[in-house]
């Protein structure tokens, strides 16, 4: 497998397990916002920075190139970029919907908690989505001149922020949550709150 994939295939693995996090948090069953509001707003940060700015446009690419070579249908395409366009809008929109559900501004606290909900699910499809198609065309179609051009693209923006060996200052408490709930889970058989959201 390409190192682009394996790269592609580790943030995934990645952000399955702040999803993990995010579907079971306890605080959302009784009070979306109460304990853990901070990590909240830090997950949504991080999943609207890291994975819009630099992940979805190096699967972007991996389909244009595919497109380019008719490897793929370019159905498929398509709804990939509207997954990823319609991720980027709806992490937005709910990061302004807690913000303003914590001051009692906008959208009821349960409403918010059912719409991150909504968007663990949208990025779980997401991911499997491309590991069901996208992925696979791209190691079967691509050769190693696909592979030098789209390396040498460069790779947008800055290091994960959050899963590098040293996690960045901003999101140190998020990492640290997410270590806790991987422990956790292994022992804790309980369905996750996004699985009995209202």
């Amino acid at each position: 497998m390409h190192p682009v994939l394996q790269q592609l295939g580790a943030e995934h693995r990645d952000l399955r397990s702040l999803l993990a996090l995010l579907r079971r948090q306890p605080s959302l069953l009784a009070d979306p916002l109460a304990p853990n509001i901070g990590l909240l707003v830090d997950a949504l940060s991080y999943l609207t920075s890291f994975p819009d700015v630099r992940h979805h446009p190096l699967e972007d690419r991996l389909a244009e190139r595919l497109l380019r070579r008719d490897a793929i249908d370019p159905a498929f395409v398509a709804e990939l970029e509207a997954q990823h366009e319609r991720l980027g809008q709806q992490g937005l929109d709910l990061l302004r919907d807690l913000e303003g559900a914590a001051r009692g501004e906008t959208l009821s606290r349960e409403l918010v908690a059912t719409n991150i909900c909504l968007y663990v699910e949208r990025l779980r499809h997401n991911m499997a989505f491309e590991e069901l198609l996208l992925f696979p065309a791209a190691a079967r179609a691509l050769d190693a001149a696909d592979w030098r051009d789209i390396e040498a693209d460069g790779l947008p923006g800055a290091p994960d922020p959050l899963f590098q060996p040293q996690a960045a200052q901003r999101f140190l408490q998020l990492r640290q949550a997410i270590e806790r709930e991987a422990a956790a889970s292994a022992q804790d058989a309980r369905p996750a709150f996004c699985e009995h959201a209202p």
